[in-house]
C-alpha cells in the first residue's frame, strides 16, 4: 500500500471531523445519551470512517466522495439513534454540516488549484488537504455563534415544525449543486479568469446560508412574540367576558333591590287572601330568576375569568371539573404564565377525556400556594389508548391529545426553575408542578 497516499486520503476524509462538529453543535440540547458515551461513539465512527477509507481508496484509487456517499447513510443512522428530534430536523442539522463542508472543498478545490496542476491523482496532496481543513475550521468560527445559539432556537421553535419537511431540501440542493460545481481537474479551474471570479463569487454561498438562517430566526421570534400577544387577546376576551357577566348579575340584582316593595305588597295581599297557588305563581318566576350566582375560582380575577371561561367549556361537553383551589389574590409569578399553564394543562385534559364515555368525562385539578411562595398543581384525568413518553417524560405519542400544550407547560415550569413529572397509572394521566417563586419576588 502507497504510504503517501493513504496520508493523502486520511487528510481529505478528515473532513468528517469538522463535520461531525458542526453536525451535534445545535443539537446539543437534545441527545439521547450520555456525553461521554457520545464522545466515544464519535471518536470510533470517525477513527474507522478515515482509517477504512483511506485504506480502500488507496488500494482501488477511489475518489473520497465515493467512500463518504457510502459511510453518510451509516453516519446518520448514528446519529439518528443519538439525538432527540423528528428525522426533518435531525436530517436538516446533518445536511447542513454536509452543505458547509461541500463549499470548503469546492473553495479548497479552487484556491489549490496552482499547486494541484502536475497532480494525476483523484486527491488533495496532504498540503492542499490542509488548506482544506483550515478553511472548513473558519467556516466553524464563522457559523459557530449561528450554529450554537440561533438552530436550537429554531429547532425548538413549534411554530416551524410544519416547516422542516421544505427546509430539509435546502442544504440538500446546495450541497449537490456544490459537487456538481467542484472541477473535476485543478487545469479547469485556471481558465481564463474562472479561478479569480469564482474565489471571489463563491463566498456569497456561505453569507447567503449565514442571512438565511438570521432571517427564519427572526421570523421565529415574530412568530413567538405574536402567540403570545394572540394569548393575551385571548385572556382579556376571557376576562372581559366575565366582567359581563358578573355585571350583567349585579344589575339584575339592583332591578330586584328596587322592585322588592312591589313584590312584597304582592306576597302580602296573596297571603291575606289566603291563595296559595297565585302565591306559588308569583314566586316562582322570581326564585328562578335568583338561581344564578357568579361563582369565584380566584381571588385574582384574571385566573378566575380564565377558568370561569374552561368550566364553560367543560359544561358544554358535559365534563366534570373537580376543583380544589387555595391561592392569594396576588402571586409571585406572571399572569400570563399562569394563564398558559392553567389553560394548557385543561385544554389537554379536556381532549383526552372528550373520547370517553360520558359517565368518565372527569377532570381532577388542585392548585395551591405553600408557605415559601412555592405553587403547587396537580391534574388528573382518564385516557384512550397507548401513551409513551420522550426522554424529557412528555408524551410522544401522536394518537393521543395528552402532548400537545405541554412541552409549553414544560418551559413554563423551567422558567421558574421548577419541575415537573408526568406519568400514567392504573388508567389515569397525571401532571404534577412545582413552580419556585422568581428571585426577585
Amino acid at each position: 500500500m502507497n504510504t503517501e497516499l493513504f496520508f493523502r486520503y486520511a487528510t481529505e476524509l478528515a473532513m468528517i471531523i469538522p463535520a461531525g462538529i458542526m453536525s451535534v453543535i445545535p443539537v446539543k440540547f437534545f441527545r439521547k445519551v450520555s456525553t461521554k458515551y457520545l464522545i466515544i461513539l464519535f471518536s470510533a465512527i470517525m477513527i474507522i470512517s478515515i482509517t477504512f477509507g483511506s485504506a480502500v481508496c488507496t488500494t482501488y484509487h477511489l475518489s473520497s466522495n465515493k467512500i463518504i456517499f457510502i459511510f453518510l447513510p451509516l453516519l446518520f443512522l448514528a446519529y439518528h439513534v443519538c439525538y432527540d428530534l423528528s428525522w426533518q430536523k435531525k436530517l436538516f442539522c446533518f445536511m447542513n454540516a454536509s452543505m458547509l463542508c461541500s463549499f470548503c472543498t469546492m473553495y479548497s478545490t479552487f484556491a489549490t488549484a496552482p499547486l494541484e496542476l502536475d497532480n494525476h491523482d483523484d486527491v488533495f496532496r496532504i498540503f492542499s488537504g490542509l488548506i482544506c481543513l483550515g478553511i472548513t475550521l473558519a467556516i466553524i468560527g464563522a457559523f459557530f455563534r449561528t450554529l450554537y445559539t440561533k438552530l436550537p432556537a429554531l429547532l425548538e421553535n413549534e411554530g416551524l415544525n410544519k416547516l422542516w419537511s421544505i427546509l430539509i431540501f435546502v442544504p440538500l440542493f446546495m450541497t449537490a449543486a456544490m459537487v456538481w460545481m467542484t472541477p473535476l481537474k485543478p487545469e479547469n479551474a485556471m481558465v481564463g479568469r474562472l479561478r479569480t471570479v469564482s474565489m471571489v463569487v463563491l463566498w456569497l454561498i456561505p453569507v447567503a446560508v449565514w442571512f438565511l438562517y438570521h432571517i427564519l430566526w427572526w421570523i421565529a421570534n415574530r412568530m413567538s412574540e405574536n402567540a403570545q400577544l394572540q394569548q393575551s387577546h385571548d385572556i382579556l376576551k376571557m376576562e372581559e367576558k366575565h366582567y359581563q357577566n358578573t355585571l350583567s348579575y349585579f344589575e339584575e340584582i339592583n332591578t330586584l333591590r328596587h322592585d322588592l316593595r312591589h313584590h312584597l305588597l304582592m306576597i302580602e295581599e296573596f297571603a291575606e287572601n289566603n291563595e296559595r297557588e297565585k302565591l306559588l305563581a308569583y314566586i316562582r318566576p322570581f326564585i328562578q330568576s335568583t338561581e344564578r350566582k357568579i361563582r369565584r375560582h380566584f381571588e385574582n380575577p384574571v385566573l378566575d375569568a380564565v377558568a370561569t371561561h374552561y368550566i364553560e367549556l367543560a359544561q358544554e361537553q358535559e365534563i366534570v371539573l373537580l376543583w380544589q383551589i387555595e391561592l392569594p389574590e396576588k402571586l409571585p409569578f406572571k399572569e400570563s404564565d399562569i394563564c398558559a399553564l392553567l389553560g394548557n394543562l385543561i385544554e389537554n385534559a379536556m381532549k383526552a377525556v372528550a373520547e370517553l364515555s360520558k359517565e368518565r368525562r372527569k377532570i381532577c385539578f388542585s392548585i395551591g400556594y405553600q408557605e415559601g411562595g412555592m405553587l403547587t398543581v396537580h391534574t388528573s384525568n382518564e385516557y384512550r389508548g397507548v401513551i409513551l413518553f420522550d426522554k424529557n417524560g412528555l408524551p410522544k405519542t401522536r394518537n393521543g391529545s395528552q402532548g400537545i400544550g405541554l412541552r409549553s407547560v414544560s418551559n413554563i415550569v423551567k422558567k421558574y426553575n421548577g419541575h415537573m413529572v408526568v406519568e400514567t397509572e392504573d388508567g389515569k394521566f397525571n401532571v404534577y408542578i412545582i413552580m419556585n417563586p422568581p428571585k426577585e419576588a
